[in-house]
Parts: structure tokens; C-alpha cells; sequence
């Protein structure tokens, strides 16, 4: 069989709407913030951002450096600073790889944030994408992949999670339970964007003040359309 088939096969085994599902909690009343058109024409994806304030009292949003065309990769982030002491490890920002690459390509070339086993069955983590340990020392004992899907765009979810802490170190709270370290791999036949790694809140917040919270990322998500595919 080949990649691209397999990798539709998990999908359908398992299809996840990022809007719908994952248990996401109604957010209406917190407003969408479109994204620029310029900056949508740059890295060539578009979401609607909550409105939600940062350290700096603005409301945070995507912008754009570098370019999708022409071989090349755009970074498309969103800073949601609010507490200076959160540890950089666990993120304060949101950003995706963008590329004109089809994420099935990207997928089976292995090059990716999330790649195919090397018997080509499961999905696994790319080794130099895994958060691997907490501060503590604690490895991550499980990873759960879930499909999601989009208005032009397909893709996976990957969560990380840590082995409770040893006696006598206190984790940096991203390594807890009250968060959800993440990355991502998205898109279509044309494109595909990349989520690193990052830790967002388990509990819907409403405010930044203790990050940006998981429902909210997965609402948001459920916005993104891709300027082509």
C-alpha cells in the first residue's frame, strides 16, 4: 500500500472535525479577529483569532515573515505573552511552517513535525520535534495522534504526556496536568503548515493570563482555510 492511501485510510478510521469535536467548548462571545489580507497573501492561510488582550493590553494576532512561494517557507505566528515568567520551553506563541508542499508529500517524505513509522503503519513524532522530558527529568509516556479536518485541509494532532514528577522537583507548570503540549501537521495537496510544539492551557480561559487555552487554539483552527489548494 502506498504512503498517501495508508495515510488516508488512518484518517478516515478516525476523522475528527477541529470545529466540532474534541469536546470544544462554545467560545461565540469571544469576538474573531480575521487575520490581515495581507498577511493571509504572505504565508497563504487565514484565521479567525479571539479577542483576547496580551501583556501589552493588544489584541493578539497572526503575522507573517517569509513566503510559501517559490520554494521557499513562511512563519506565521501569534505571540500571546502575558506572564513573563511562563519558562520559553512551553511557548509563549503560536507559530506554523508554511509550505507549498502537499501534506501527504510532506507526511511520507519524513521531513516533517509529524512522519510515518518506519514499517509505514502508525504516525509517529519526528525525534528532534518530542518534547522527550520535563524540567524534572520526566519523560513523556504517551503520545496521542488525533485527525482533525477543516474547510480545505486535513491533518493531525499530536499530544504529549509527561510521567508524574520526582520526588523533590517541583515540574515548570507547562509539564503538568493543567496543560497540553502539542504539535501539528496540516493542509491539502498543495500545502501544508507545521505546529512545533507548543503547551496551551487544558482549561477554557478567557483571558491570556495564564496562556492561551486549548478550546480556543481548536476553535481557531477550525477557521483556517489555506489560500489554495
Amino acid at each position: 500500500m502506498n504512503h498517501v492511501a495508508l495515510v488516508t485510510g488512518l484518517l478516515l478510521t478516525a476523522k475528527i472535525h477541529a470545529h466540532s469535536a474534541l469536546e470544544i467548548t462554545d467560545i461565540n462571545h469571544v469576538t474573531g479577529n480575521p487575520t490581515a489580507p495581507a498577511v493571509t497573501e504572505q504565508c497563504g492561510m487565514y484565521f479567525d483569532t479571539p479577542d483576547l488582550k496580551n501583556v501589552s493590553d493588544r489584541v493578539v494576532g497572526f503575522g507573517c515573515t517569509g513566503s510559501y512561494k517559490n520554494g521557499g517557507k513562511a512563519i506565521m505566528e501569534m505571540g500571546f505573552e502575558y506572564d513573563p515568567n511562563f519558562d520559553p520551553r512551553g511557548g509563549d506563541s503560536i507559530v506554523f511552517v508554511v509550505e507549498k508542499v502537499g501534506v501527504w508529500e510532506k507526511l511520507s517524505e519524513g521531513s516533517g513535525v509529524l512522519r510515518l513509522s518506519p514499517n509505514g503503519e502508525v504516525l509517529v513524532l519526528n525525534p528532534a520535534a518530542t518534547y522527550k522530558e520535563s524540567n524534572c527529568g520526566d519523560p513523556v509516556i504517551e503520545t496521542i495522534f488525533s485527525p482533525i479536518e477543516g474547510g480545505n485541509w486535513t491533518g493531525w494532532i499530536s499530544e504529549e504526556t509527561f510521567a508524574s514528577s520526582n520526588e523533590g522537583c517541583e515540574p515548570a507548570r507547562e509539564y503538568t496536568e493543567r496543560y497540553r503540549c502539542i504539535h501539528a501537521m496540516v493542509g491539502n495537496k498543495v500545502m501544508s503548515a507545521q505546529l512545533n510544539g507548543v503547551c496551551l492551557l487544558r482549561k477554557t480561559e478567557y483571558s491570556l493570563e495564564n496562556g492561551f487555552s486549548y478550546d480556543l487554539f481548536l476553535d481557531m483552527l477550525g477557521t483556517l482555510r489555506f489560500g489554495e489548494d
